[in-house]
C-alpha cells in the first residue's frame, strides 16, 4: 500500500514563459516522451497521496489547464497575473495551503523515482528543518543554481549563474534541483522579504535560503545520489538530452520486468507504453503513449504503434507496419508493411503484405472488423466500415466494399464471392 502524505501540499511551478525554448507553444507542454512536460512532476507528486496539489499558471494559463485537466483530476490552480519571478509564482499559491508543509517544484525538472521525494519528506521533518532543498552533484552544471556551503558544510545560500565568479564556478558542483520542502508558517512569514534581482529584476525563490539562514532557521540539502535519474529542460538543447534520460530510464525498467529490447538507442516509448513480459522489441520501433503489447509478442523491426492500440498475447507485428486505435487479439501475424486503423482483429488472423484499412471517408473515421481466423491476401484494401468473418479468405489484391461473410473466398476489385470455404 503507498504511502500517504495528507499533511503536505504539493505545488507545481509551471507560469513562465519558457524564453529559452523559443517556442509559442508554452515550455510545460513541450513533449517529453510522449507527454507534456507538467505530466512528469504532477504524476510523481499525485502518486505520494499528498492532502492537494496545486499548479501556478501564468503564461497562457488556459491552454496549460485545458492540457492538465485531461489527465489529472482534482487538481487546483493558483494565478501569477505578473510574470515577475518564481518567488512570486509560489506567493501566489500559499494563500491556498492549508497544511503544515509544502513540496514545491518546477513544471521542468524532476526525479523519476517518487522513493526520492519519500526520502527527502522524512529528512525534512525528521531533521526539524524549515527549509530542505534538494540537491545533487553534476559535471556539467551549466545555467543551474549552485549550492554554496560555509566551512562547516552547512548551506549558506543558492546562486544563480548570472551571479557567479566565473574562477569559481568550475569548483562548484553541487547544484539546485528546483525542489524544496517548506514549512508553511516561515515561509508564509519570509517570503514576501524576497528582494527583484537587481539585473533581472525577478523574484528568485533562491533567494529564501538566505533569508532563511539570516533569520536562523535550519536550512538543509537533502543531498541525491547520482544514480537517481534527474531531468532539467530549458532549451530544446535540454529538451533532447531528456528525451535521452527518461527513455532510458522506461527502457532499463521493461527490461528488468522480463522484455527484450534488442537495441535501446532505437526504441522509441512513453510512459505509458505497456509491454508484456517475454516480448521482443526489434529496432527502429516508435511505441505512443496509450500502447498495450502483451506478453511473449513480437514487435518491430520499424514499426510504428499509435495511441490507443493493443497487441494480444503471443502476436507479431513486423517490418514497416503502421496500426492505430486498434485492437488485436491473440496470435495474430502482420508480418510485413501495411496500416491498420480503428481496426478490430479476431484471434489467429494472417494479414499478409500490403494490407491497408482505407478508415476515414473524407468526414470520419470507420471502424473495420476481422474475425477469428480469417486470412487476409497480400494488397488488400479494406474499405471502412466493414465486417470480415470467421476463417473468411481475401485473395491478393483484392478491394473489400462489402461485408464477408464467414468461411467465404472474396477475390476481385471490388471483391466479389468466389466460393465457400469448407473444412477450416
Amino acid at each position: 500500500m503507498s504511502k500517504s502524505f495528507k499533511f503536505i501540499t504539493g505545488v507545481v511551478l509551471a507560469a513562465g514563459k519558457g524564453v529559452r525554448m523559443n517556442s509559442q507553444l508554452p515550455k510545460v507542454l513541450h513533449k517529453l516522451c510522449g507527454l507534456p512536460l507538467i505530466y512528469y512532476p504532477l504524476s510523481l507528486l499525485s502518486s505520494l497521496h499528498l492532502k492537494n496539489i496545486i499548479v501556478v499558471l501564468g503564461h497562457k494559463k488556459e491552454e496549460v489547464k485545458e492540457e492538465i485537466v485531461k489527465e489529472f483530476k482534482g487538481i487546483n490552480f493558483a494565478c501569477q497575473r505578473v510574470l515577475n519571478g518564481s518567488a512570486k509564482a509560489l506567493e501566489s499559491a500559499l494563500k491556498y495551503v492549508d497544511t503544515p508543509y509544502l513540496l514545491v517544484m518546477c513544471a521542468d525538472s524532476s526525479f523519476l523515482d517518487k522513493k526520492v521525494f519519500q526520502k527527502a519528506i522524512s529528512f525534512h521533518i525528521s531533521k526539524r528543518n524549515a527549509c530542505t532543498v534538494l540537491s545533487r552533484e553534476s559535471s556539467s552544471p551549466s545555467s543551474l543554481g549552485r549550492i554554496i556551503r560555509d566551512s562547516r558544510n552547512e548551506i549558506l545560500e543558492i546562486r544563480e549563474e548570472v551571479d557567479l565568479d566565473r574562477k569559481n564556478m568550475p569548483s562548484l558542483k553541487e547544484v539546485n534541483a528546483g525542489i524544496y520542502i517548506f514549512n508553511r508558517e516561515e515561509l508564509s512569514k519570509q517570503i514576501k522579504k524576497v528582494k527583484p534581482h537587481p539585473k533581472k529584476k525577478e523574484y528568485f525563490l533562491t533567494d529564501i535560503i538566505e533569508i532563511f539562514r539570516r533569520k536562523n532557521y535550519k536550512v538543509r540539502a537533502f543531498k541525491v545520489g547520482e544514480r537517481e535519474i534527474f531531468y532539467s529542460v530549458n532549451s530544446l538543447k535540454d529538451l533532447i538530452e531528456a528525451e535521452k534520460v527518461v527513455r532510458t530510464y522506461l527502457i532499463e525498467g521493461l527490461i528488468d520486468k522480463g522484455v527484450r529490447i534488442l537495441d535501446p538507442q532505437t526504441t522509441f516509448l512513453g510512459p505509458k507504453t505497456f509491454i508484456g513480459k517475454n516480448s521482443v522489441i526489434y529496432p527502429f520501433t516508435f511505441l505512443e503513449n496509450n500502447v498495450k503489447i502483451g506478453n511473449s509478442c513480437g514487435v518491430g523491426p520499424f514499426v510504428h504503434l499509435r495511441e490507443g492500440t493493443v497487441i494480444g498475447d503471443n502476436s507479431y507485428i513486423g517490418n514497416f507496419t503502421e496500426l492505430v486505435r486498434t485492437k488485436l487479439s491473440s496470435r495474430v501475424k502482420m508480418k510485413h508493411f501495411g496500416y491498420l486503423g480503428d481496426t478490430e482483429v479476431g484471434s489467429k488472423v494472417n494479414i499478409g503484405a500490403g494490407v491497408v484499412t482505407a478508415n476515414f471517408d473524407g468526414k470520419k473515421k470507420n471502424k473495420t472488423k476481422i474475425s477469428d481466423s480469417a486470412f487476409i491476401g497480400s494488397d488488400t484494401i479494406i474499405v471502412a466500415p466493414v465486417k470480415i468473418g470467421k476463417s473468411a479468405f481475401t485473395g491478393a489484391g483484392s478491394v473489400i466494399t462489402k461485408d464477408v461473410k464467414d468461411k467465404t473466398l472474396v477475390v476481385g476489385a471490388p471483391a466479389k464471392k468466389v466460393r465457400e470455404i469448407k473444412n477450416v
